[in-house]
């Protein structure tokens, strides 16, 4: 038995051994809130309780397996417990309840590119002239959707809210929705929200709900801030019948109502379960005072929260966040490189240095100072490695094998051979679908499209593909390889940068090789690309600043932060000034900001902006020109400052 008193504080011991009922963990920016989910886990397997019983939930697969694999290093047993996100842990109920739903168990699921092709194809056929067809893009319409689904709101008010230019389009989107959804249900297509739409219909059939609840006694729900209103509805519903439930999360730092993730969540826990215990860790394990001291003081002026004060648990004191006022965005990008290298010099290397910002523009004039001082940098985002069109290339002659009805697949696929465009594959493809297997399509469909036709050798060598991948004794990785050679001569003459990409084709087939299942490794892909080694979107690259909106930044840390460009209109952002809920989402940005510094916090503003022969003054952001953050900052303007 671990000796837990040893390991935590008063407060994270708390939250680790409370074990039944409703507990809610208000977790303070670096108050060490992965630990208490680790020795809580530890303690409920110790405390006799069946890990398989145990379920924890969480916004990446990483961050479950990095907490359990921790308790796994205490006590064998906590490696059963089952971990995961939210849509992991939907699909694999709907996997095995399917049938409940009104779904077969062999469904595909659409990723995010994949869904908005989707959508484009369902706009077709409506009533809207070509003019508005153009300036409607697939990807907006989308996006429209997936708020309305994802906020619980009607298509109309996120119209309203997030795009009032597009008001006279409403009664158009919403017939959109209406064909996607049927689209959807013939196709045997689930996208990302349906997998918490009908997770959530699963769990509010109670004979459904009660045999989950009975496997999975005890619930913990990770990052509870960034919850959405689906996912609290399914985290409500998961517990509903024990109340064994225990969610962690900052109401500081929620910061992603744009996605769709609700303030509101965390903030009415205890109303949804009455009774429930509210912890608070308050100790903070990554900064110096003299920088908490400035977070606590947007703390204070935050509205609807839960209080508390963030404490320093590191025995050095450290020095004060400095506020810099420059004339121009270059003079405050030359004093940055500068600083960088000072403090490189003083033992700071540029991994552990990182700027930060509301919105990328911001940065631009920095990238260029950068690059003319030969300071290498990395930028936080960029596209998802799956979304790659070399990735879902490859990936869509897979899908067939599952799906046979996956048109999009089918497209992706037959638009790769020369001489099919759009229009042979959807004449091509139509046959195909009409088929209930591959095998029926091989024989049948695709036989009289062999001769006569400039791509018919193409199509023969596509042909001999897929019966080769349909063989049912023959392995994931191997059908993996088989397409990766058939594919790789077509990528040659796609893409000029063939010889990098054939690299990550050549990383994700050593992850397909560790797979027993096509199908969940391709719903895998779709929900969260496992793990490849390209560390894409991960700090700390050796050498290289880290420069990041603060929004890419989250969760992470670094000694020395600088948080540029606090301008009112930039930060907070211009369209949130008319609506104080969200004025309060980007305060809720700012304080995630300013605690990602360890020991150096460097805060800045430039006053003027050049366009071209016009120049414009900015006004300092109202999050800094408030007396009581001030009073914490040490106030500095450079030697050629005109200030």
């Amino acid at each position: 038995m671990i000796d837990l008193k040893k390991h935590l504080n008063p407060s994270q011991f708390l939250a680790a051994t409370t074990i039944d009922g409703p507990v809610l963990v208000i977790a303070g920016a670096g108050s060490g809130k992965t630990r208490v989910i680790e020795y809580r886990v530890l303690n409920l397997v110790q405390s006799g309780i069946e890990p398989s019983s145990i379920l924890l939930l969480t916004f990446t697969r990483n961050a479950s397996r990095v907490m359990l694999s921790r308790a796994s290093n205490h006590d064998p047993r906590c490696a059963m417990v089952e971990g995961g996100t939210f849509h992991s842990f939907a699909y694999k109920a709907l996997k095995r309840y399917a049938n409940a739903v009104g779904f077969t168990n062999l469904f595909s699921i659409l990723d995010e590119s994949d869904a908005i092709d989707a959508v484009a194809k369902c706009s077709g056929g409506l009533d809207i002239s070509e003019k508005d067809r153009k300036f409607l893009k697939k990807g907006t319409i989308r996006s429209i959707i997936s708020m309305s689904i994802n906020k619980h709101e009607p298509i109309e008010d996120i119209i309203e809210k997030e795009y009032p230019h597009l008001a006279e389009y409403s009664e158009y989107i919403k017939n959109v929705k209406t064909k996607y959804v049927r689209y959807k249900t013939e196709k045997n297509y689930l996208d990302y929200d349906d997998m918490l739409i009908y997770f959530k219909k699963l769990l509010e059939n109670s004979p459904v709900r009660k045999l989950i609840a009975d496997k999975y006694k005890y619930i913990m729900v990770d990052e509870y801030q960034d919850t959405n209103k689906l996912q609290g509805d399914i985290s409500y519903l998961l517990a509903k019948d024990h109340k064994n439930i225990m969610v962690v999360g900052d109401d500081a730092q929620s910061i992603y109502g744009f996605r769709g993730a609700t303030h509101k969540n965390i903030m009415d826990f205890p109303a949804m379960f009455p009774g429930c215990t509210v912890i608070k860790l308050e100790e903070n394990y990554r900064s110096t005072q003299p920088i908490l001291d400035a977070a606590n003081s947007v703390l204070s002026e935050m509205t609807n929260k839960y209080e508390k004060r963030l404490v320093s648990g590191l025995k050095h004191k450290g020095a004060r966040p400095q506020m810099w006022f420059f004339n121009d965005a270059y003079e405050e990008a030359g004093w940055i490189a500068d600083k960088m290298n000072e403090l490189r010099r003083n033992g700071t290397p540029f991994e552990k240095q990182c700027v930060l910002f509301r919105s990328s523009y911001i940065s631009i004039a920095l990238q260029a100072e950068l690059n003319k001082r030969g300071i290498s940098y990395q930028l936080m985002g960029g596209m998802r490695f799956y979304e790659s069109s070399h990735v879902k290339d490859l990936v869509a002659h897979l899908k067939l094998v599952m799906n046979p009805k996956d048109e999009l697949a089918w497209h992706r696929a037959l638009e790769l051979i020369e001489g099919i465009g759009p229009r042979t594959s959807a004449k091509i493809s139509k046959d195909f679908i009409q088929e209930e297997n591959i095998a029926g399509i091989t024989k049948g469909p695709l036989s009289k499209y062999e001769k006569g036709f400039k791509y018919s050798s193409g199509l023969l060598r596509f042909k001999a593909l897929i019966e080769n991948i349909s063989a049912d004794n023959a392995k994931v990785g191997e059908r993996f390889e088989r397409v990766f050679d058939y594919y790789s001569p077509l990528m040659k003459s796609r893409f000029d940068d063939w010889n990098t990409r054939i690299n990550d084709l050549e990383t994700l087939k050593k992850i397909a090789y560790r797979y027993d299942s096509l199908q969940d490794l391709l719903s895998d892909f779709a929900i969260e690309l496992p793990d490849h080694g390209g560390g894409h979107h991960e700090a700390g690259h050796k050498n290289q600043v880290t420069l990041s909106t603060i929004h890419s930044a989250k969760g992470m840390e670094w000694e020395a932060v600088f948080l540029i460009g606090l301008i009112d209109g930039v930060f907070p952002v211009s369209f949130s000034l008319g609506d104080d809920e969200s004025v309060e989402e980007e305060r809720r940005l700012f304080y995630v900001g300013l605690t990602r510094a360890k020991t150096d916090l460097f805060i800045t503003f430039h006053r003027e902006n050049n366009r071209g022969y016009m120049s414009q003054l900015n006004k300092l952001s109202r999050f800094i020109d408030s007396s009581m953050i001030l009073s914490r900052l040490e106030q500095n303007v450079t030697v050629n400052s005109d200030w």
